[in-house]
């Protein structure tokens, strides 16, 4: 990676969705003070750009099926090769387990949704490109709600993928929405359905979450 700075803020970016990344290019191109020197739709594209270029922080996605590595397996590359960098999580999941990743494993210096505004957007860039972290409200709401529930983990002997299905089913989420958050099967998931449902003894959905609320494990 190039040592060569620039007096703007140089951001990467990266995002399988090519609108996306437009779309962010729209609003920040115009914006004194922040650059944009590279993007790609693929972790490999990104790193080989990151390699001849000088990056403040490297905006990304998280979730990508189209790219061989997401941008939770990117982050923790980066951490090791890249200790320097700043990574800004830029996605539509607010899973409490992905967000907790990112922030305790990945060690991102920030995470917003991609449902916020350009404020929020521009303003989390210049918060991290000063040193410091930013992380939107919804992020920390989900991300304490998760800690919670590992929290009565303690208690209830629940295991981390069966949290990670606890988190998705307080958002109401289908059978077939958790397979694809977690890229395991609709049988898996309804397996562990059961074993939660044992564990808490509770009779189903409804019950659970009352569960979880009387338990406090939910903000």
């Amino acid at each position: 990676m190039s040592s060569v700075k620039s007096p703007h803020i140089c951001i990467a970016i990266l995002d399988d969705h090519q609108i996306v990344i437009d779309g962010l290019k729209l609003l920040l191109n115009d914006h004194e003070g922040i650059e944009i020197v590279a993007e790609a739709n693929t972790a490999t594209e990104i790193l080989s750009q990151i390699n001849n270029k000088h990056i403040d922080i490297l905006l990304t996605d998280i979730t990508m099926p189209s790219s061989a590595m997401d941008g939770y397996e990117l982050s923790m590359k980066i951490r090791r090769e890249i200790p320097d960098m700043k990574i800004l999580a830029l996605s539509m999941n607010e899973s409490g387990a992905i967000i907790s990743k990112m922030i305790d494993d990945a060690v991102v210096n920030g995470y917003i949704s991609k449902a916020g505004g350009k404020d929020e957007l521009i303003h989390a860039i210049e918060t991290i490109a000063k040193g410091e972290y930013f992380f939107s409200d919804s992020v920390m709401q989900q991300y304490e709600a998760y800690k919670k529930i590992i929290e009565g983990n303690e208690i209830f002997h629940l295991t981390a993928r069966e949290l990670q299905i606890i988190a998705c089913i307080m958002k109401h989420y289908s059978n077939k929405q958790i397979a694809n958050e977690l890229f395991i099967s609709e049988r898996t998931v309804e397996t562990h359905r059961k074993n939660i449902y044992r564990k808490t003894n509770t009779k189903g959905e409804a019950s659970l979450i009352q569960f979880i609320m009387l338990h406090n494990l939910f903000p």
